[in-house]
C-alpha cells in the first residue's frame, strides 16, 4: 500500500515556506492556510491555533495536517501504487473535491462506471485496483494539468498561477514503458 510519509517530502517540496497572497487564501505556511490551522490545529496538534504557532509548524506538524485533511480523505493509505497516491493527494492539497472527481472520471474512462460524486469510498477503491495503474497515473496526470487551463480559460484572473501549476503537475515522473514492462 502506498505511505503517506514518503510522499510528505515531496509535497513539502512544493508547499515549503512562508506566503502571503492578499488576493487569495491570505497568510500561508508550508502551504497552510492561517484559516485552515484555525480550524484544526486543537483537533489535530493541541495546540491553539495563533499565527505565530502556524509560523513555527514542524513538518511533522504539517505532515500530521497534511494527512489527515488530505491524504486520508482520498484513500491514500488504500491505494496499491504510491505515485498514484502521491498525485491524487497532491492533487487535492490545491483542488479539494475536484482532485478524487477527476480519479472517478479518469477510471470511468478506463472502464469503470462509477458515480463521480468525489468520494472515495470502497467503490471507487475497488475500481482503482482493478485498473491498469500506469494508466491511471498517466492519464490522472495530463487531465490535471487540463483541469488547471480549463480553470484558467474560465476564471482568468488565475492566470498567474497556471506555470506554477503546470509545473508542479510536471514534476511528477512520468514512466517510460520500459519501466511499465518490467513491473508486469
Amino acid at each position: 500500500m502506498a505511505d503517506f510519509q514518503r510522499f510528505l517530502p515531496t509535497l513539502l517540496r512544493f508547499e515549503g515556506g512562508y506566503f502571503n497572497d492578499i488576493t487569495g487564501p491570505g497568510i500561508m505556511y508550508k502551504g497552510i492556510t492561517l484559516a485552515t490551522f484555525q480550524h484544526c490545529a486543537e483537533r489535530l496538534l493541541g495546540i491553539e491555533p495563533t499565527l505565530h504557532a502556524l509560523l513555527a509548524l514542524t513538518d511533522e506538524q504539517a505532515g500530521t495536517i497534511y494527512k489527515a485533511l488530505h491524504w486520508d480523505v482520498v484513500g491514500g493509505d488504500h491505494m496499491t501504487f504510491q505515485p498514484v497516491a502521491n498525485i491524487v493527494s497532491d492533487f487535492h492539497v490545491s483542488s479539494g473535491e475536484a482532485a478524487t472527481r477527476l480519479l472517478q472520471r479518469v477510471l470511468n474512462a478506463l472502464g469503470s462506471s462509477l458515480n463521480v460524486d468525489g468520494r472515495v469510498g470502497p467503490v471507487t477503491l475497488a475500481a482503482l485496483h482493478g485498473a491498469d495503474q500506469y494508466a491511471v497515473y498517466t492519464r490522472y496526470k495530463h487531465a490535471r494539468g487540463e483541469y488547471y487551463r480549463e480553470l484558467v480559460r474560465s476564471r482568468p484572473v488565475l492566470a498567474r498561477y497556471l506555470h506554477g501549476w503546470l509545473e508542479r503537475v510536471a514534476a511528477f515522473p512520468d514512466f517510460p514503458a520500459v519501466e511499465r514492462a518490467r513491473e508486469h
